[in-house]
């Protein structure tokens, strides 16, 4: 169990992780029922939404798991980043322990607000992130951010973790990464589609993989008043959900916006027309993975466009995306 922000505000999710079936047991159904059994367990115990990072997308989709965001890859020569060697006037980097992240969520957090779909890290996403071959990573800080590097090899730098929330951090760390480029070829990093790193360097960045996680929907109605809204948005919209697995999600649901908070009523039937998608589909609208008029050319989505519009403006918001894996 753990918080994933979106809008601005925490939402409680169950992450999901290591999902198996002995070989010789697959294709009776045994997975299917395990994951079942453990959505209900999620629920039950307080989870709106079930995340994962998934090795086949047909299975999790039977089980109403949508696309819920992005992890993606990004590497750069070093060079890319000398260009800002010699800057002056921003407080350097010194080392730090990556054992102990209670500062680190501090600097952190500023991204969570600001971002869509980043969790609020437990004990053990800290040491999948700063320990992610289970020796600690070498960790640079200021008082506005950090990054995590492992030793090169193979002529290659990865960057563990980064964290870079404002340019007091942003070009410390880009004149550490230049100052490798005697000792490698490529400097690889964890970021988002819009990552800032890929933002600042120079020639040579490539997006070398872009890998989606999943979201399903456990408790609809909570999830929406959970999450945060566009600020200063007044809207409203009815949309009807089908979900084969979780009856109480089932229906037409009425959602107002107002102050970046959400009302929810369940309803019996609606003014119009409402617009009606599966829960798959509601998983990448709720997410903002996918907009709602995207979703609409996509076919999983369908209504009346009035009604497709205003879904496309609650539900605006940063692209969903997170470094980590689980």
């Amino acid at each position: 169990m753990m918080d994933q922000w979106f809008g601005g505000r925490p939402v409680p999710v169950q992450a999901v992780a290591m999902v198996a079936v002995d070989p010789a047991l697959r294709g009776a159904g045994h997975g299917s029922a395990l994951m079942r059994a453990l959505l209900m367990e999620g629920r039950a115990a307080g989870a709106v939404l079930s995340v994962l990072c998934p090795a086949t997308l047909p299975f999790y989709r039977r089980l109403g798991y949508g696309r819920g965001g992005v992890t993606c890859q990004w590497s750069a020569p070093p060079a890319a980043f000398a260009l800002q060697v010699g800057m002056a006037g921003t407080a350097p980097l010194w080392p730090a322990d990556p054992l102990d992240a209670v500062p680190l969520a501090a600097l952190r957090r500023p991204l969570l607000a600001d971002g869509n779909g980043l969790p609020e890290r437990t004990e053990a996403l800290w040491t999948l992130a700063l320990c992610p071959d289970g020796e600690p990573a070498d960790l640079y800080r200021n008082a506005a951010g950090y990054i995590a590097v492992l030793p090169p090899k193979d002529r290659r730098l990865t960057v563990a973790d980064v964290c870079l929330p404002a340019g007091e951090a942003m070009r410390p760390a880009l004149v550490l990464l230049g100052g490798y480029r005697a000792q490698v070829d490529r400097v690889v990093w964890p970021g988002g589609p819009d990552d800032p790193l890929a933002l600042m360097a120079g020639d040579g960045v490539t997006l070398d993989t872009r890998e989606d996680w999943l979201v399903r929907p456990l408790d609809v109605v909570r999830a929406l008043e959970a999450r945060g809204y566009p600020p200063g948005l007044e809207e409203s919209a009815g949309f009807e959900l089908k979900d084969p697995l979780i009856s109480n999600n089932c229906g037409l649901i009425h959602l107002e916006v107002a102050s970046s908070e959400a009302k929810i009523s369940k309803l019996a039937q609606v003014t119009g027309s409402p617009v009606q998608m599966g829960i798959d589909a509601f998983a990448s609208l709720f997410t903002g993975h996918a907009s709602a008029r995207a979703l609409w050319r996509a076919g999983m989505l369908h209504g009346e466009e009035k009604m497709i519009d205003r879904l496309h403006r609650i539900f605006c918001s940063a692209p969903a995306w997170m470094p980590d894996r689980f």
